[in-house]
């Protein structure tokens, strides 16, 4: 609507100026304008729809953030870990290091990964690995490079723990030049070089081994020319010379719970399982004390981290529904009441977090933790509390909590996690998903040929037997219809079997919920949030469809208006007209 109104005198699409009511002292722009609000009513109504849309929108977008928080808090509590032992934070160790002389952490490292077994080990440290290194005799030459004065020319061969190779030294090359040409080569022998300044007029050729150990030391030869006699490494043609010897270049030797073990070099990675050592100095006689316990801390800070994310998405839908109980009447901020889509996800999520794991392994007169409140882990009841966000959040027990770490982490593990057991060592489980059951597999491999035909499986779920299954086999991977995913290592030239027991825990239940409903083409919040757009969309076109029209109408108003005011002008013209001649003849009589 283009129009222009400065007070009485309107300004119409067509470039007319007309003075409103100047002949029938009706406002008539105002009036069109009064009549045209009223019949935009529909349209303000839209309107309103659309703005009322944007709030819930936004908030299911700020619900669609926090539920994603919460599905992230399940990413080490829903068992893809389980698979892989290395980030299964339940198996996570720590250590705690002691000794009866120097600190511990001054002698040695120790890092402990998933593997390592719980316990403890004394350790005593003889002898740190070492570098084979030597000098060369004190030359009687600068260092820098412009500066020559080696004597001899000729060939001398380099060799260390990765081979050997040959160095030809020219009439006026430096110590530098020397060096570099080692340098040069130390990927092929294992042989690094360096020159010290002594002084402004001497220097010092130093020859190093690149690892440690007995295995890695130098030997030298010269081939022609007496280049390395000459420079006092040698003592013959291939006799190092003793004097100049800076470090013979050692193995490492350590005492284990009175075993005498020596290595190359300063870390002991295969020593034992899990665990990775490196020495860093030796004091023989002092003895080193490692303990290996489990770490729970890491579980717990998952747990925690889920009970706060949790919370978040319940104290939220909380406020986005409040509906005051003594007043009845809905809070300002309560623009998801009566989001049947929030609803559900509320129901869902309340619903997993008061269920049981799905088939925990039954424990001889103990009780397995089959629900989150076993560790106290426990539902606010409505009313309980004087803050009515914190309905129905999860209230945390943390001693009890505690305890059930301490006490029972392998059943507070399979209280969360998807787990799976198996009687054949040959069958590793790679994964699963949302139709995976907690059930028990009775699988027969059919192979010959180095090669797996087939795989066939009975399928056990809350007691019901389906038999005579096929699993989808490609190489070694067996894939069952719901969903489990398996590896096959054994010698696939005959037939085996193989008993599977799988449990489905509450983190996992929890993660491929939150999953569903973060999809993004068809999770619950997404279709929410897409059937509000697309009814805001619907909206705005009807408003302008409405506004179009009424552009219409108000420019037929107005040319009404307009004629009417025309129409009258002009009968006042002529009423004027004849009253001056009325008067006229009045004045001749």
């Amino acid at each position: 609507m283009s129009s222009l109104n400065l007070n009485n005198i309107y300004v119409g699409d067509n470039g007319r100026v007309q003075l409103s009511g100047g002949s029938s002292n009706i406002d008539f722009v105002d009036t069109v304008d009064q009549m045209i609000a009223a019949r935009r009513i529909p349209a303000d109504n839209l309107e309103r729809r659309v703005e009322a849309n944007d709030e819930k929108i936004a908030a299911l977008k700020e619900l669609q953030t926090l539920v994603g928080t919460l599905k992230d808090s399940m990413s080490n509590l829903y068992g893809a870990t389980s698979f892989d032992n290395s980030r299964n934070i339940f198996e996570a160790k720590q250590i705690f290091a002691s000794s009866d002389g120097s600190e511990a952490g001054t002698l040695m490292g120790v890092t402990a990964s998933n593997a390592a077994e719980t316990g403890s080990y004394n350790f005593e440290i003889n002898q740190v690995a070492s570098r084979h290194k030597l000098s060369s005799d004190t030359q009687a030459v600068a260092a820098s490079a412009d500066i020559t004065g080696i004597t001899g020319t000729g060939t001398f061969t380099v060799a260390g723990g990765a081979g050997s190779s040959t160095v030809t030294v020219s009439a006026g090359d430096t110590l530098q030049d020397i060096r570099d040409k080692i340098n040069n080569i130390k990927d092929a022998t294992g042989v690094q070089a360096s020159v010290v300044k002594v002084s402004d007029t001497e220097s010092t050729l130093i020859l190093t081994s690149t690892d440690e150990g007995e295995d890695n030391r130098m030997s030298f030869s010269d081939d022609s020319g007496n280049v390395l006699q000459s420079l006092g490494v040698l003592t013959d043609a291939t006799t190092i010379n003793a004097t100049n010897v800076i470090d013979v270049g050692n193995n490492a030797s350590i005492e284990l719970d009175g075993i005498t073990v020596t290595r190359g070099s300063n870390e002991f990675s295969d020593l034992i399982d899990g665990l990775n050592i490196n020495l860093y100095d030796a004091e023989p006689g002092t003895q080193i004390t490692i303990d290996i316990e489990q770490d729970l801390n890491q579980a717990k800070t998952a747990i925690l981290d889920f009970v706060d994310a949790y919370n978040a998405v319940q104290s939220f839908i909380n406020e986005k529904t409040f509906v005051d109980p003594t007043t009845g009447e809905a809070s300002e901020d309560a623009v998801l009441l009566g989001n049947t889509s929030v609803k559900g996800i509320e129901s869902a999520l309340q619903q997993i977090a008061g269920s049981f794991a799905n088939g925990v392994t039954d424990r001889a007169d103990q009780d397995d933790y089959s629900v989150l409140a076993e560790i106290g882990l426990d539902f606010v009841a409505y009313g309980a509390t004087e803050d009515p966000l914190l309905s129905k959040t999860i209230d945390l027990d943390e001693t009890a909590l505690n305890e059930a770490l301490l006490n029972e982490p392998e059943e507070v593990m399979e209280l969360f996690l998807f787990r799976g057991k198996s009687d054949n060592s040959d069958i590793t489980m790679t994964g699963f998903d949302s139709k995976t059951n907690a059930a028990t597999y009775e699988f027969n491999i059919d192979a010959s040929g180095g090669t797996i035909n087939s795989v066939t499986y009975d399928i056990t779920v809350d007691g019901v037997t389906t038999t005579g299954k096929n699993a989808v086999v490609s190489g070694n991977s067996i894939r069952t219809a719901d969903g489990l995913r398996l590896f096959y290592s054994g010698d696939a030239s005959a037939a085996d079997t193989a008993t599977v027991t799988t449990s489905v825990g509450i983190g996992a239940q929890f993660y491929f919920e939150l999953d569903s409903i973060l999809d993004e083409e068809e999770g619950t919040l997404t279709q929410a949030i897409t059937d509000l757009e697309t009814q805001s969309t619907s909206y705005e076109e009807k408003v302008d469809r409405i506004d179009e029209r009424l552009a219409r109408q108000r420019e037929v108003l107005m040319d009404q208006f307009i004629a009417m005011e025309s129409a009258l002008a002009r009968m006042k013209n002529i009423q004027s007209s004849l009253d001056e001649l009325m008067s006229a003849g009045k004045d001749k009589g």
